[in-house]
Order: C-alpha cells, then structure tokens, then sequence
C-alpha cells in the first residue's frame, strides 16, 4: 500500500503530491515546447490557437505569437531548458517530502523562498489577484514546512549523515 511509504504530516504529503504534479505539468509543458520550438514557431503556435478555438487575430494572442516568434534560438533553447529544470526541480522536492526526508523541506523552503522577492516584483510592477493568490500560499508553504521541519527530522535522524 502506497500511504504506508509515506512519511510526516498530512499537509507535508499534500505538498509533495502537489510539487510532483506541477512537476508532470511541467515537464508536458517542456515536452511541447521541445517540439513546438523545432519547427517554424508562428505557424505552430497558430495551428494550436485554432485547435483550441481561439481567434488568432485577437490582439493580445497575436502579440503573443509576435513577440515568441521574434525570440532567438538560443533564446528558445534557454525557455526549454528552464521549464524541464523547473519540472526536474519539483520532482525532486516532491520525492523528498513523500519520504519524509529532511532535505526535501529544506530543498523546497528554499527554492520557495528565492522566488518571494521575484514574486513581490511583479506584484508590485502589474498587481493581480492570480499574482497576489501564488505568492500567499507561497508564503504558507514555507511557513507550514519551517514550523513542521523538525517533525521530519525525526522520521529520519541518520539523514543527511
């Protein structure tokens, strides 16, 4: 059984589970791009819009498809690379807080605190409530994880030695 592997507090596990979802998401994301970006990048990203039945002409997606177009190939290449480290990132954190591991709370407080200032930046440049919405429960996970850090220390005390 599965729930018997896993380790630490209720909200620990749901943040492993969540952390190794958006890893998934990302690494499709990754995947997508890989191909997306092998290929001539307007007429892609065109062919997906109207896929998913939305107007190419609107102003906004067209200056979307624009400005990713425009972008350099190694340009491309460094968004692709970000997104499966990203997903690669998160998957690691995720494994680390399912098996109750101490370094897996500290990975993810600490990747989770650096992206704060970033977050805090573009509140402050272009406010939204999707913007301010991630950055609180940013702030919750790194609280919840510091206060239940030594919970998991406990589950493994010859981790990390």
């Amino acid at each position: 059984m599965i729930s018997s592997r896993l380790r630490g507090p209720l909200g620990v596990q749901i943040i492993g589970v969540l952390k190794l979802v958006t890893a998934v998401l990302g690494m499709a994301v990754g995947l997508g791009l890989f191909r997306l970006f092998k290929s001539d990048v307007a007429a892609s990203l065109e062919q997906i819009i109207r896929h998913l039945h939305l107007d190419p002409e609107n102003r906004f997606v067209h200056h979307a498809i624009f400005w990713i177009s425009g972008l350099q190939p190694r340009q491309l290449h460094l968004i692709e690379a970000g997104t499966f480290f990203y997903a690669s990132l998160h998957t690691i954190e995720g494994i680390g807080l399912l098996t109750g591991r101490r370094w897996g709370a500290f990975l993810t407080i600490l990747a989770t605190s650096s992206l704060i200032p970033l977050e805090c930046y573009e509140i402050y440049e272009r406010p939204r409530p999707l913007r301010i919405a991630v950055l609180v429960i940013n702030i919750g996970i790194v609280i919840y994880l510091f206060a239940n850090r030594d919970k998991l220390i406990r589950l493994h005390p010859r981790d990390g030695k």
